[in-house]
């Protein structure tokens, strides 16, 4: 039974890359966050927070607003669910090229959808030892961002 439940979440998680910060179409977009997102969700990102719906909708536009057209974003590897909490992992770039911004999605969820969706975001700079946007090393001093 958790199996099951593992995996459908994981797909939530999954569609969120592919069908809401990957899909162009409002409508599509739209409808896909009625099916993957509780009424009263939240999402979380280094600048700044989306609540509810329709706020979601709108910074997912927004985002894809300032994208090249050609870039595309892609699930890197499967998400992972341990009970109520996900996290998948992704890539944006043009296609046949490296990516120019990588990231992790960690999720809550209640009642099978995302109730809340937490965006660390990796430049490609990370892979020389720099922390991620949104993470902060509790021992430094001074603001968080």
């Amino acid at each position: 039974m958790i199996e099951t439940t593992t995996t459908t979440l994981g797909h939530l998680m999954e569609r969120n890359v592919t069908e809401v910060f990957g899909e162009r179409d409002r409508g599509r977009r739209e409808r896909a966050i009625a099916e993957l997102y509780a009424d009263d969700c939240a999402f979380y990102e280094p600048d700044g927070e989306s609540i509810g719906r329709a706020a979601l909708a709108d910074r997912a536009q927004r985002i894809l607003d300032q994208s090249p057209h050609d870039f595309a974003i892609h699930v890197v590897g499967p998400a992972e669910v341990l009970y109520d909490l996900g996290r998948v992992r992704w890539q944006v770039g043009p296609p046949g090229a490296p990516p120019v911004v990588s990231g992790m999605d960690v999720a809550v969820f209640a009642n099978g959808r995302i109730q809340r969706m937490y965006t660390f975001i990796e430049p490609p700079s990370a892979a020389g030892g720099e922390q991620p946007r949104g993470l902060t090393d509790p021992n430094e001093q001074g603001e968080g961002r």
